[in-house]
C-alpha cells in the first residue's frame, strides 16, 4: 500500500466468506448480533438454533482456559471450511448490505478498510478497555479471521451512495431472515468503473467509528505487532452514509457498585441540580435508582459535553466510587434489575450526534460504551479470512 493511498479513506473489495444455504438450517439461523450486545438468554437461544451459529466463534466464554479458550473457535472454523459449510466468493467485490427491522433500515458498503493510524481518516469517539481489545485480538489471531465488521459513518456521499442505491434495485446475491424479525439482503459491486468512482469519492471523506472501537483497536494492535504480514493493513468494515441512510443513536446505561442515593444527594458537586424521582423529557439529564427510589440530576449549565462524559469525569470522582467495576447495559430494564441499596443503576440519555462529532474531531474520546449506534450489522452474513 503506497503512502499516498494510505492517507485517504479507503474501502477495498474483498473475496468475502459466507455460509452455504444447503449446509445449514437457514442463513439467518447461523447469524448473531455483535459479541458485546449478547445477553446470556440470547446466547443460549442462538447456540440452540443451529450447530453452526456464529456465536460459537465470536464468544469464547471460558476464562479458566486462558488463551486456550480461543482454540475451539479456530478448530470449529477450520472444520466448517474443510466441510464446505462456509465458502469464499469467487472474485473480489464491495458488498451492499441492507437490513430492515421494525421500520429502521441499515444500508451501506462492506469491504476491507485500509488502516492508517498516522493520519486521522477514521475517527474514534469512545475510549476502549484493554482487556476487550486483547480478547478481540486473540480471537483474530487464533481463527486467522475477521468475523465481525466494524460500523463506520460518514456524511454527504455522492457516487458511493448512488452506487449503493443503484445496486439495491437489482436482484440480491444473498437474502436472509433472522429470529428477531429482521430481513437482510446483500448485493455485489464488482464493476471496475463503479469501484473506481466509489474509491475516488471516499478518498475525500473521513469516517466516524459508530460501532466496533475494540475491534478497530485490535486491528491496529495486529498491525503494530506484525507490520510486515500480508493482509494486516486492513480490517472488515461497513461504511454508511449517515445523511442518506441515518443511523440511530441510543445510550448505554450503567450499574455502579458502591453507589447509593445518599452519596448522590450529599456529594453531587455544584453545577448539578438533584431532583426527586425519575424526571423524563429533560435534555442532558442523568437518572439514578437503587431499585426502589429514583433521583434525577440535571446540569444547571448549558453543556456541549455529553452527560456520559460528565458522569465519568465529574460525578463518579465526586461520589468516591471506582469506575473499574461498572457494568454496561443496552436495556435499561437489565440495569434496573441489578440495582440495590449498595449498587445503583444509572440511566443515561444518548449523546447528540453533534456532541459525538465535536468530540471525535477534537480527538477527545468519550468514555467507553458512551453510545450505541444502530442498527448494527448482523454477524455471519459476510466475514473475512486474514490469510
Amino acid at each position: 500500500m503506497s503512502e499516498a493511498s494510505a492517507n485517504v479513506l479507503r474501502l477495498d473489495p474483498l473475496r468475502a466468506w459466507r455460509f452455504v444455504a444447503g449446509k445449514v438450517s437457514a442463513l439467518g439461523a447461523v447469524t448473531s448480533p455483535p459479541y458485546d450486545v449478547l445477553e446470556p438468554a440470547i446466547v443460549r437461544r442462538l447456540t440452540d438454533s443451529d450447530l453452526h451459529n456464529m456465536v460459537r466463534l465470536i464468544l469464547p466464554r471460558d476464562p479458566e482456559l486462558g488463551p486456550g479458550r480461543y482454540d475451539e473457535p479456530a478448530r470449529r472454523l477450520s472444520t466448517w471450511q474443510r466441510e464446505g459449510v462456509v465458502i469464499q466468493d469467487h472474485r473480489p467485490a464491495l458488498y451492499v448490505y441492507e437490513q430492515q427491522f421494525q421500520g429502521a433500515v441499515l444500508c451501506g458498503l462492506v469491504g476491507s478498510l485500509a488502516l492508517d493510524p498516522a493520519r486521522r481518516v477514521v475517527l474514534p469517539h469512545e475510549d476502549v478497555m484493554p482487556q476487550w481489545v486483547d480478547d478481540r485480538f486473540e480471537l483474530m489471531e487464533a481463527t486467522d479471521a475477521d468475523l465481525e465488521p466494524i460500523l463506520l459513518a460518514y456524511g454527504g456521499g455522492g457516487a458511493a451512495s448512488d452506487a449503493v442505491d443503484d445496486a439495491r434495485s437489482g436482484e440480491p446475491w444473498l437474502v436472509a431472515d433472522t429470529e428477531n424479525g429482521a430481513h437482510h439482503r446483500i448485493w455485489r459491486i464488482d464493476d471496475p468503473v463503479i469501484l473506481a468512482k466509489i474509491a475516488d469519492e471516499l478518498a475525500t471523506h473521513e469516517a466516524l467509528i459508530a460501532d466496533g472501537h475494540h475491534r478497530y483497536a485490535a486491528y491496529l494492535e495486529r498491525n503494530r505487532r506484525e507490520p510486515d504480514r500480508d493482509g494486516t493493513d486492513v480490517g472488515l468494515a461497513m461504511l454508511v452514509d449517515n445523511d442518506r441512510h441515518p443511523l440511530t443513536l441510543d445510550p448505554i446505561h450503567r450499574v455502579v457498585p458502591g453507589l447509593t442515593l445518599a452519596l448522590v444527594s450529599s456529594r453531587t458537586p455544584s453545577g448539578w441540580q438533584v431532583l426527586p424521582g425519575r424526571v423524563e423529557g429533560v435534555p442532558d439529564r442523568i437518572a439514578i435508582t437503587d431499585g426502589t427510589s429514583w433521583v434525577t440530576l440535571q446540569s444547571t449549565e448549558g453543556q456541549v459535553t455529553p452527560t456520559v462524559a460528565l458522569l465519568h469525569r465529574e460525578l463518579l470522582p465526586a461520589w468516591g466510587v471506582p469506575a473499574d467495576e461498572i457494568t454496561f447495559h443496552h436495556a435499561l430494564a437489565d440495569a434496573v434489575a441489578l440495582a440495590g441499596p449498595q449498587q445503583a443503576a444509572v440511566e443515561l440519555v444518548a449523546p447528540r450526534m453533534d456532541q459525538v462529532l465535536h468530540s471525535a474531531a477534537r480527538g477527545a474520546v468519550l468514555p467507553q460504551k458512551a453510545t450505541s449506534f444502530g442498527p448494527k450489522p448482523r454477524v455471519g452474513l459476510l466475514f473475512r479470512m486474514l490469510s
